[in-house]
């Protein structure tokens, strides 16, 4: 299938803030407990990116802030973004469950799901090893998924 011109530097950026949340707060939660509530806000961060171009935040930072100021240079590939916007959904609906143990108090649980996410952000961020991307090449093998791409715009 042919590609479209993607910015894989806005995934970077998302995967960056990701570890770095998590990481910090799991050791700030070490002291203080309410820390974990950070969790929801990266559920609805990385939902929100999912949903629409307009409301990723880390896509804004990139290309408002980051890139003019040139801390980030673009790293466009021609590619498909539908298996990363299917990772991000993923990585989303695994904060979301980390959210829902964090307010019935099960911080264990809700750590180690967050922990996941880091550590799967790790190794795309650090490898370009897209597990999530893995997952919907799977899927679309199976004939579960369409195999159809957006435009570069809505990654």
């Amino acid at each position: 299938m042919e590609g479209v011109p993607f910015d894989r530097s806005v995934l970077k950026v998302n995967q960056a803030i990701l570890i770095t949340t998590i990481v910090v707060a799991y050791f700030v939660g070490l002291f203080r407990p309410g820390a974990a509530f950070v969790l929801p806000a990266l559920a609805v961060m990385m939902l929100a990116a999912v949903a629409s171009p307009r409301t990723n935040l880390p896509r804004r930072l990139y290309l408002h802030l980051l890139k003019p100021a040139g801390w980030v240079r673009p790293r466009v590939h021609i590619e498909d973004p539908a298996p990363h916007r299917f990772a991000q959904l993923l990585g989303g609906v695994f904060l979301t469950l980390a959210s829902i143990f964090v307010f019935i108090g099960v911080l264990g649980v809700a750590w180690v799901l967050a922990w996941l996410v880091a550590a799967l952000a790790f190794l795309n961020f650090a490898f370009d090893i897209c597990v999530g991307c893995i997952i919907y090449a799977q899927l679309v093998r199976a004939g579960l998924f369409p195999l159809r791409r957006r435009s570069a715009s809505q990654a």
